[in-house]
Parts: structure tokens; sequence; C-alpha cells
């Protein structure tokens, strides 16, 4: 990646004199943006623009360039990289549209973009984009005419819309915080999200990488990349619609929701997820500062309701609020005019009148070992000594870039001055105490927060362990209970006593051997939801009994599943899917009819381990009727644990099925039982 943003020859290809041309604005861009490298234009009808000469193709170049930049007909797109790989071009972005997103002939227009690519080894940024920029090299070839006022900044993006990356940028420069690098990926139809994040988790300009995404093309590698990232990831997921044309045929697959299994793997992997823009911006200007790294907050404000919004977001936060030292106290009892301030944290400076002092209070609290961050509140009106107030902002964001402590400025007076001060300093500020104060929890949470990545070690139970699904005849469909039960048991999840039968005889034969009462069950596999179809039938206390229900289920299918009758139990559900994105997925949750009624589960990303999988019951709500409520016995919870944990090495080893289902597996005070089990298996 670092070739396409260190580029030192660049060709803009699709550049003509004629006023509307887009070229010419990619053009304007490196010249605003004061490129330090050579640019070459390329255009058909040749001719010169702002004392370029303008090549008729590629091919006339008169030296190899390090990147192509291209906008031209999405038609004449194949013909322009094939040039490029002829001339050794091996970096090229392409900001046409006119491919994927326009049905067949574009899909057409793909494949032989992507021949072109494997033939000469190219990589490319696009299509349907709009281009990339580095903010200290000046490489900034996007078609949209930009102005030069974000300055060098820490912040990198990379967007997969144009539009919303450009106002990001806009937003950097209006907050004076600046941009590193800049990417905008479009169709993605080779770099990805994850290409580029990978560079810019260890370029030494970027301190924070943002994305702004609509689909994801790898996850799970998304996921590694997060997790060994030294660096914040904030990432926008829009598009958060279920893509459920095709109904589930299982709990466990309906319940885990795309975008739920989007917030799972973010969570895991240290993604910080945002969901609209002024909660990104908001995220932005958090890890901008220094990190929170612990609990002890002091509030320095101007104003005495507003450091009592403050103190009530901190209390909301969950902050500590040490006591003022007497050498702050005795320092302000000096200075004070009416003595009327109470002295304490958050210190309310209301009838202080000296600047220079605010400043001297915040230097002493940040210098204090049981203070980890500090919200400064500063108002003022824009005709009473504004330079003061200029001076005493300044003052604070030198002293936050001189300190290892946040400071978050919280700024009120008219909004030309608020204009005025982010101008001045290229650190956030603040215009509401809340969000001053939750702009700190969240760098303290973030800190604070364990990684959860995937499981890389089995457990030492399920080595050398394997199921036994048939994987030469694989039809798509249901899983029948009889192959999905070879598979289960060896990953720890014990089945109630079972046996299907073929006719009426076999059926009374194999519940005289479980023992009288016995629950019979339809085993066709085209029945999801067998109580609802009137396919279980419980507590059949003799042969009579299990005679009269067998017939009884017979319309729903000739083979039938008999089952020792469980004792009572807590019902759970584990189960999970394929996610097109990131894989295998599990999921788990209160089961039986609970799950029809509260519809409430956890989910993660496969596999996990015991500790993660106790994470997981204990973000339900049912975890507390584990632990046994009114005198009742708690439950076996490592049985379930190890239920959970065996499931999600399941879905890992087996691709191909796409969907499981445990629901109820109960649980007693010592062991589990599954006693419904179903599975789909993919196509292929």
């Amino acid at each position: 990646m670092e070739r396409f943003f260190e580029a030192k020859r660049v060709a803009v290809v699709g550049v003509s004199d004629a006023p509307e041309n887009l070229g010419r604005a990619m053009i304007g861009n490196l010249i605003e943006f004061r490129f330090m490298g050579a640019v070459y234009a390329v255009g058909p009808k040749g001719g010169s623009f702002w004392g370029h000469k303008i090549y008729p193709s590629v091919r006339d170049l008169p030296e190899r360039v390090d990147l192509a930049a291209v906008l031209v007909p999405a038609t004449a797109v194949p013909e322009v990289l094939q040039q490029c790989g002829e001339r050794g071009v091996t970096r090229v972005v392409v900001e046409s549209g006119g491919f994927g997103e326009l049905g067949p002939e574009g899909r057409e227009l793909e494949r032989k973009v992507r021949a072109i690519l494997n033939q000469y080894g190219m990589r490319m940024i696009g299509p349907n984009g709009l281009g990339i920029m580095n903010r200290r090299t000046g490489l900034a070839v996007p078609f949209m005419p930009l102005r030069a006022e974000a300055p060098l900044g820490r912040i990198a993006v990379v967007s997969q819309s144009g539009g919303v990356g450009v106002m990001m940028i806009n937003t950097l420069a209006a907050m004076n915080l600046g941009f590193s690098k800049f990417a905008s990926i479009g169709n993605k139809l080779d770099v990805n999200e994850a290409d580029l994040v990978e560079y810019l988790s260890q370029d030494d300009e970027t301190g924070i990488v943002f994305c702004y995404l609509e689909g994801l093309a790898d996850g799970r590698r998304l996921m590694a990349i997060a997790s060994r990232s030294p660096k914040p990831m904030v990432i926008q997921k829009a598009n958060v619609g279920r893509s459920g044309a095709v109904i589930a045929r299982s709990h466990a697959a309906s319940l885990a929701s795309d975008d739920r299994v989007v917030e799972a793997a973010f969570r895991q992997s240290g993604i910080i997820r945002t969901r609209e823009e002024r909660e990104t911006v908001e995220v932005l200007k958090t890890f901008s500062l220094p990190p929170m790294c612990g609990n002890r907050l002091a509030i320095i404000s101007r104003s005495g309701g507003h450091a009592v919004q403050a103190a009530d977001a901190a209390d909301a936060f969950g902050f500590l609020l040490p006591p003022l030292p007497e050498e702050v106290k005795v320092r302000v009892r000096s200075c004070s005019r009416a003595r009327v301030i109470e002295l304490q944290n958050p210190l309310d400076l209301g009838d202080l009148f000296d600047l220079a002092l605010y400043r001297e209070l915040a230097e002493m609290t940040l210098a204090r070992e049981d203070i980890d961050g500090l919200v400064f509140i500063h108002n003022y009106q824009d005709d009473l000594d504004p330079e003061g107030s200029h001076r005493l902002i300044a003052g604070l964001a030198e002293l936050l870039k001189a300190g290892q402590k946040p400071i978050a400025i919280c700024v009120f007076t008219s909004a030309q001055e608020v204009r005025l001060n982010q101008q001045a300093v290229e650190v956030p500020l603040f215009t509401d105490p809340t969000e001053a104060v939750r702009a700190l929890a969240r760098s303290r949470d973030y800190r604070a927060a364990s990684l959860r990545p995937l499981a890389e070690v089995r457990p030492s139970w399920l080595e050398g362990r394997t199921g036994r699904l048939d994987r030469v005849a694989r039809p798509a469909g249901p899983v029948s209970p009889e192959q999905l039960a070879g598979v289960l048991a060896p990953y720890g999840v014990p089945l109630v006593p079972w046996r299907v039968t073929d006719n009426e005889a076999e059926t009374v034969e194999a519940a005289q051997a479980f023992g009288f009462p016995v629950v019979l069950k339809t085993a066709s596999v085209d029945v999801t939801h067998k109580s609802d179809a009137g396919g279980v039938l419980l507590n059949l206390a003799d042969e009579q009994a299990v005679r009269a229900s067998y017939r009884d289920l017979q319309p729903l299918g000739p083979r039938v599943m008999v089952q020792k009758m469980a004792e009572a139990g807590l019902e759970w559900l584990v189960g999970g899917r394929q996610d097109p994105t990131f894989g295998p997925v599990v999921v788990t949750g209160l089961g039986g009819i609970y799950v029809e009624v509260f519809r409430e589960t956890v989910i993660r990303v496969a596999p996990i381990d015991h500790k993660e999988a106790g994470r997981m019951v204990e973000e339900c709500r049912g975890a507390a009727l584990l632990r046994g409520l009114r005198g009742q016995p708690a439950l076996d919870r490592q049985a379930l644990l190890r239920v959970i944990v065996g499931v999600s090495w399941l879905l890992t080893d087996y691709p191909e099925i796409t969907e499981l289902d445990l629901n109820p597996l109960r649980i007693f005070p010592t062991g589990c039982l599954a006693l419904d089990w179903r599975a789909v298996r993919g196509e292929g």
C-alpha cells in the first residue's frame, strides 16, 4: 500500500482542455496541495493544460510513473490498464463509475479489469471512488476540487463513499485536526479496507484509523488486524438492514442478524463502532487526546451551571472526583474577590477573573498524582477580553500537547469565537460538558477493555476428535438427526437418549428400552419448529400412549424420534451459523419458549475459549437463573460453557453446516442435555 501513497511520479489519465473535464480538477488538486513529485497529464486529444503537456496515451509518457489516477469512461478502463501494465505501472487508482453497480455489463468489465491486474501484478484502488491523498507529500488526486485547509494530522480516513470521505476531510479541517492519509475505495474490486487498515495501522504518520464502510470485504481478516493494531480503529458501519431474503430455518440463525454479528465482531477485536456522523466526530476528537488512563477526574469551570452539568455527567459515567488539595484551595482563596466559591471538585471559578490563574490551576491539577484527566470549561463574551480567552485556550492546548494526561477543553462563546479558537489550536475543542466528559469516559473504557480475539488453541478435550458428517454425498438442506448426532457428540454436546424409528413396532420397542415416560417427535427434517406443528408429544407413560402418539405423528412423516423424558431444568439455546463476512458465529441465550418471548441472544465470532463463553453467558439475563433463586440449587454453568465452546469449534471445523440449533439445551444441577438438535447444510 505504501507504493500508492508515496508515489513520486503520477499520471492523471482522462485530461482534456474542456472546461467541464474532471481530470483538470485532479491536476488542480495536486497543485493546490503542492505535490512534491512529477505530474503527467494523459488524454486522447492531446494538447496542454496549466503548463502540462497532455500525452495521448500512457504508452507515450517519457518515463515510467509510480501511480496512474484514471478517470475515463468505464468501457475505456481496460485499455488504459493494459497500457499501464505494458509501461510497468504497478499502482492505479480508478475513479470511473459504471462497473458492478450497474449490472451484468459492469460485472463483465470488472472481470476484464481483474484479468489485466493479475496479468501485470498491478494493485488497484476503486473503481467508482474519489481517489487518494497523502497530506504530507501533497499527493491528492480526487476529481472533486478541494482546498488545502486541513493540516497534516494524525487521522487517516478510508471511505467507501467519496461524499462521506470528503465530508470527513472538511470536518477535520474545520476542527483543525487535519489528516494523514485518505482513500476512497468505492467498489473495492482489488484493494479493500483490510489492505489499507493493515498498512495504516503501521504508518508512523497515522495515530487513528477511521473507516466509513457500507460492506465488509473480509471480516475475519479485519478482526485480526484490529486486534493487533496499537492504534484506535474507528469504523462507521452503515447499511445495517438485514439481508433476510432467505428465511432462516433455525432460531439461532434468525436471531444472529447481520448487524448484530458486526457489533459482536467489532467488540471482540477492539474496533470502535459508530453509527452516525456526529458520534464519529466525537469519537475522533476523543482519540485525538492523550489517553485517559484512570478513573479520577477533575472539573474546572468558569460557570457554576456548567460545572453542575459536568458533575452529573461524571457521575453518570462512573468517574471519581477527588477533593481539591490544600495548596489549590489556598491559591484560589488568595485571588477570590467575594470569597463565595465553595472549594471543591468541580471547581467553580465564578468570582475569579484572572485568566492567567486559570491556566496555572489547570497545570497544578494535571500535576496531581490523584488526577487522570481534566475537563476545563471556559465561557466568555466576545466583546469582553477575547484576547485573554484566546491566550488561555492556546495555553491549555500547550499543556495538552506537552503532557501525558487529557484535557477536554469546553468553550462557550459566540459561534465566530468558537471557530477562531478552533483554527488557532490543533487540539479538539468541545461545546457541551456532557460531550467532554463522555469523551474521557470513552477513552478510559477503551484502554481498560480487554480484547476478546478468536481462540487459537483447541481445548485439550477436543484434540483428535472428529465428527461423522458425510462429506462425500452433500445434499443441501436439513441434516438428518442421526447424522447430526454423530457430529455433536465428539464436540462435547450431551444428547438425551434417543432413537429414530421407521415403524410402530420399533417405536414401542425403543420406548420400552428407555423406560417410561418417553417423548415422541417427528423425525421429518422438513419440520423446523416441531412443537408449533404438533410434532412433539410429551410424557407418554405406557405402550398404549406410544402407539396412539405414533399414529398421530404420521401426517408429518413416517419416521419418528423416541427420547427418554428428561427431568425438569432450565432451558437454554446454543447454536450458530456461517456469516458471509465473518464466518462461523456462535449464539447463546435462554431457550425453549423464552427464546420466542425475549428474543435475547448473545453472539460471538467463533471459535471462542472457555473464558469468552463465560462472558457470553453473563451478558444474558438468564445468567441469574443459573445461580439458583429462592432456595433452588445452582445449575451446572460449566457444562453449559463446555457446550458453547464445543459448538463454536464445530462450526469452525464444519463450514458446510450453515445453521445449527440446540434448543432446548436443558441444564440441571449436574450436567445438561440437548433435547432437540437441528442443522442445515449449505450448497457445495
